[in-house]
Parts: C-alpha cells; structure tokens; sequence
C-alpha cells in the first residue's frame, strides 16, 4: 500500500511538472492520468496529494477558476532557458543529427506545454552541417568518465590526407594522455590534457579520436604539468592557443582598425586594453601561441585593418606567406 501511495505522489508530480498557468490540470483529469498508470484515485485523495506536495516545498497553485484546475511553478528550468540549450544543440556541428534531434527532445519533457511547443516548432537541425561520426558521443562519454575517475585514456587519431580523405595520424600511433579538462571551443569539443612524452598541456578534437580506451594508470598529478602550477585559467588557455594549434606563448603588439574590434576581443578576451593611436585605429598588446592558427587568423583580415608591429619573426611569416600567395596569383 506504501509503495502505491508514493508511486501516486509521483505521477501527480510527473503530471504536474507539464502545466502552466494557461495549462492548468484538473482533478478529473488527474484522475485519468492515473488510471492510465494503472492506479485507481479519488478526488479526495487526489487533494490530500497535492496538500502533502505542496507541504514538501512544491509550488502548486490552484487557479482563480479553481474548475480549471493546478499549475506547478517551479519547474527546474525556465522556458527560454530550455530554448537556448535547444538552439546550442542543433547549431553545434560536432554532434549527429541523430543525436541533436534526441537531445533536443528529451528538452521538450522539461518544459512547459507552451515551452514545449515553441522549441519544438521553431528550433531548426540542419543536417548537412551535423556530423555523421556516431562515435563522437561514446568519446566524449569516455573522456568525461576518465577525467571523473582521475585515469588516463589511450586512442588514435585521425587527420585529413592531401587528397581530402581521412588517414591514422603518425601511422596509427596511440596516443596516451592523462585528461583534465573537456572544452567546446570554436564549435568543436576539445580535451585537454599532458601525453606521458611531454611535461605541457596538449589538446585534441574529439571528433578526431577513435578507438578510446580508458586505462587503469592514474593520471599525471598536476603540479607535474607546466602550465598547471600555479593559477591557470582555461579560457587563457584556449584564447592563448589560437583556433587551438600549438606552438609557445608570444606576446603581440597589433595595430588593428576599430571596425575589427569586436574580432579582437572575441578572440583574445573582453579585457585587452586598447590604445588609440589615430583616427578609427587602436593598438593592442595581446598573448597567443605561435603557431599556424595565428597565421591564419591575422591573413583572414586585410592589411588595412590590421598590422603586426612585433615580434619580427611573425612579421616575417606573414610577409612570406603574403609572397607565397602573391606568387601563385601573379
């Protein structure tokens, strides 16, 4: 008979987690809904559960038209909130459409019937950005357990060919790396962590991983990683190593025009000081890894909107990248 009650108290509290106050539920109605669940109700008890619901902290109103009947207004999650977890999931182009459109339902069970319908008639999956790599949600389930468990991971990786096809990076060579951070960055998943051949963090797509193992070798203590001792702030981190390639910290003195501003700061973070230094132009001393990412992110803006004033030895990549491109086009 306990057993029946609390089993009863649930699925008026599971019924009533899908109302609102123009979605109201009435007795009768929750005396159906149990029925359906195989439990035979009486509208007298049915109060005496709402009354020790209500007496458990739940917010349950009984409308002004008390015919109408009770709406819950505590639920864990406010509608928009739902919306924009919704619109991240189907935007994100690491993960399946197959997967987004499970997830973004599942969101639907959490909201509200009215909740329920906008994220249902107005959250959009594109397919053809989605990834069709199915293993990406076992690796990423497999990292987070390995960086739960404080153990190290084994896998292989993979890299895009010449000719555009995907190959095993270094002849399928397994990569063992202790894990400590799992980050989405510039629409990707990444995992951060230290390869037992190096005493620096180093990081991954982990949409690029096959074949993850989770080892029984605990991982590296942190104090042993270089960047690790003392403070360390992933977001430094990701906006230091830029569209995450590797490559040693520099520092970078940029002069950029003010229309480009908001790229600056989006990559290197909100807080940069800035300089002006004539009209529409502004200087800026910023900290990034040096490497091909850099590259890439200074030579996707003209030379009119940006201009590297130190050090020289980027100044003289850029200049011979500028040649290489002028060479080929001439």
């Amino acid at each position: 008979m306990e057993g029946r009650t609390k089993g009863k108290l649930l699925f008026i509290l599971e019924r009533l987690k899908k109302t609102d106050e123009q979605h109201p539920v009435n007795t009768n109605e929750l005396i159906s809904y149990l029925n359906e669940k195989g439990i035979t109700a009486e509208r007298k008890s049915v109060a005496r559960d709402i009354a020790a619901l209500r007496d458990a902290g739940y917010s349950i109103i009984l409308c002004d038209e008390f015919k109408r009947g009770y709406y819950m207004t505590d639920q864990l999650f406010e509608d928009y909130e739902l919306k924009i977890i919704a619109d991240a999931v189907s935007g994100a182009k690491f993960i399946t459409y197959e997967d987004s459109s499970s997830i973004v339902d599942k969101l639907c069970e959490l909201a509200s019937p009215t909740g329920e319908e906008i994220i249902k008639n107005h959250t959009f999956i594109d397919e053809k950005i989605k990834s069709k790599n199915k293993k990406v949600r076992y690796n990423i389930d497999k990292v987070i357990t390995a960086i739960k468990n404080g153990k190290r991971i084994t896998f292989q990786y993979f890299e895009f060919a010449p000719d555009g096809k995907m190959q095993l990076k270094r002849d399928g060579h397994v990569y063992e790396i202790s894990p400590y951070y799992l980050c989405w960055d510039n629409d990707s998943y990444f995992l951060i962590g230290n390869s037992k051949s190096h005493d620096h963090l180093i990081h991954f797509h982990v949409e690029m991983m096959t074949n993850v193992e989770i080892i029984k070798t605990p991982i590296r203590p942190r104090n042993e990683i270089e960047e690790l001792r003392g403070s360390f702030s992933i977001g430094d981190y990701l906006r230091r190593s830029v569209n995450m390639y590797g490559g040693e910290s520099v520092k970078l003195v940029l002069e950029c025009n003010e229309k480009i501003a908001k790229d600056v700061r989006n990559e290197f973070g909100e807080e940069i000081r800035t300089v002006p230094i004539g009209e529409n132009r502004f200087r800026t001393e910023v900290y990034a890894a040096e490497g091909e990412g850099l590259l890439r992110w200074i030579m996707q803006f003209s030379a009119e909107d940006i201009k590297v004033v130190s050090p020289e030895n980027i100044r003289k990549k850029i200049k011979n990248r500028a040649k290489e491109l002028f060479d080929i086009y001439e």
